[in-house]
């Protein structure tokens, strides 16, 4: 039931981006993989052009406000999460993979959208920076596993 739950925030979080960006198009996937990442028979899994430069821009992202000198507080944290969510539109409207590939990036990334939506809502700079630490972790993965 919780998973449901889950599940359903993230539609709402995701169908919410697209209510305020009308111009940014994407498609919410019903199912869902389940599952821990693991590599394609030992080599990484083929990622599109547009994921790869996606993921690369979210890492930047995360890169420039790490050197940000005011970036602790919950309003950095909460404006970082609205920026989060907008680049994760942007990569799930851009993304054409389909198959393995394609449910492991999910993997990937549902944990990744979860803790964007509990960033940008968090009332609590405690929780927030935990938000982004598993973010930048996650988001670190992404070389390990895709190509």
């Amino acid at each position: 039931m919780k998973k449901i739950a889950l599940f359903l925030s993230i539609l709402c979080l995701l169908a919410s981006c697209a209510s305020e960006t009308d111009s940014i198009p994407f498609e919410v996937h019903e199912q869902l993989p389940k599952g821990e990442l693991a590599l394609n028979d030992g080599k990484k899994w083929a990622a599109d052009s547009a994921t790869a430069i996606n993921m690369a821009g979210i890492d930047m992202l995360l890169q420039s406000f790490a050197q940000q000198p005011e970036n602790e507080s919950l309003e950095a944290y909460n404006d970082l999460g609205k920026t989060l969510q907008g680049e994760l539109q942007n990569l799930f409207a851009a993304c054409t993979m389909k198959g393995a590939a394609h449910d492991m990036l999910h993997t990937l990334l549902l944990p990744i959208a979860e803790d964007v939506q509990l960033l940008n809502e968090s009332k609590d700079d405690v929780e927030a920076a935990a938000a982004y630490e598993r973010i930048k972790e996650r988001v670190a993965l992404y070389p390990n596993y895709f190509q």
